[in-house]
């Protein structure tokens, strides 16, 4: 088949992308002409690995963009003039894309898979400046609870018009967990509702046989505050007073990195926690591999939480927020642990549990591998994709 992949960034920088470049990489494995188109978008330097790219900017201009992007539309017409693909799988479209995207595909065998809540919330989180989850549909709600300014609100609201208007050129609805299919039912357009779930895959690998002699945490991710790493720096001081030798290491980038450093040194822990910022994807892997633990602390409802899955893939136990897509993927007690999100003391105790037991972290790791092996491994990503794919053709 030859199979047109859409994703608003071609950079392996965040879940998404890895899983769309991964997707890509084993269709072709498996003999079909899988393509990505991306924007030019560029962040923290990392190389785009997009087959072809339109316009895309990471500039305070970057928010009428979303609304109407004309390059992307006229540069999606010419690759479907040329390459004529026989389905167009897309992801991520409304933060560089935008909607004007969905015109070109009019008539063209399309596939929306819904990664997170973009579709149904203009920050993509469905949380508030409050912390708190919101339970409002898209509109005055935006604007009356802080998450949009007077400047940016007009245009995300015509572009959510946008999306609604020209939505029907999916032809069918995917979603990467039921968090975020439940999301769309309740606050989505009709043509987003009903999606199908289709867990995301990651290589498969054997567990590994063994890890480093400090007992290690690991958290990757962007340092944003909906991460909630600062709530993870609390409970690491909890886990330092009672495991001296313990070490964390929280690895990525973004605006949150000066005020985690600052909070580091102010609850005396600094000396234990680095930094080391962006890597690459095979690097973070290797990283996470050797850890005793994967710790995913979030504080609203991740869609999915590719992090857990691909740490319980290397055999690694992973100690995670009860909430979104992370309470599908980790198995309470059996493959790590669950807490309420922003918990500390149940934080700290979650992971002094793990760090003081290197039996438990051996069998976790080997139910948690067990638990990848079956559920998130990337052959049967594609396979249940392939499948979609040509029902969607067919018809």
């Amino acid at each position: 088949m030859k199979i047109l992949l859409l994703n608003d960034y071609g950079v392996p920088a965040g879940g998404a992308e890895c899983i769309v470049l991964s997707l890509r990489d084993e269709l072709r494995r498996r003999g079909h002409d899988a393509r990505l188109f991306a924007s030019t978008a560029a962040v923290a330097g990392l190389p785009n690995l997009a087959d072809a790219t339109c316009h895309g900017t990471s500039s305070p201009l970057r928010t009428p963009l979303q609304c109407a992007n004309p390059w992307a539309e006229r540069a999606l017409e010419r690759i479907l003039a040329d390459f004529r693909p026989d389905v167009v799988h897309v992801n991520l479209y409304l933060t560089q894309l935008s909607p004007l995207i969905l015109r070109a595909l009019r008539g063209t065998p399309s596939v929306y898979y819904a990664q997170w809540y973009r579709a149904v919330c203009p920050l993509g989180t469905r949380r508030r400046p409050d912390g708190k989850s919101c339970e409002s549909a898209v509109g005055t709600a935006c604007l009356r609870s802080g998450c949009l300014s007077m400047q940016a609100w007009p245009l995300l609201m015509l572009q959510a018009c946008f999306d609604r208007a020209w939505g029907g050129a999916f032809h069918r609805v995917t979603a990467i967990s039921h968090a975020v299919a439940e999301s769309l039912d309740a606050y989505g357009a009709p043509h987003l509702r009903g999606a199908t779930v289709v867990s995301p895959g990651t290589a498969v690998v054997e567990p590994r046989q063994d890890f480093t002699s400090l007992p290690t945490i690991i958290a990757a991710g962007r340092l944003v505050p909906e991460k909630g790493f600062d709530v993870l720096l609390r409970a690491f001081r909890q886990v330092a007073a009672r495991v001296p030798q313990a070490r964390l290491e929280i690895v990525g980038g973004g605006p949150e990195e000066g005020s985690l450093r600052r909070l580091a040194a102010t609850l005396g822990v600094a000396d234990k926690v680095s930094f080391p910022g962006y890597l690459s994807h095979a690097e973070t892997l290797i990283r996470m591999r050797g850890a005793w633990v994967t710790c995913v602390p979030s504080m609203w409802a991740e869609p999915f939480g590719m992090a857990a899955a691909e740490a319980q893939m290397q055999g690694v136990p992973v100690v995670a927020s009860r909430t979104g897509g992370l309470a599908e993927i980790v198995r309470d007690g059996l493959t790590g642990r669950l807490v309420e999100p922003g918990d500390v003391d149940g934080l700290a105790a979650a992971l002094v549990g793990i760090l003081t037991d290197q039996d438990a972290v051996g069998e976790m790791g080997r139910a948690a591998h067990a638990n990848a092996r079956d559920r998130f491994d990337l052959p049967g990503f594609a396979s249940r994709f392939e499948a979609i794919y040509r029902e969607v053709a067919a018809r």
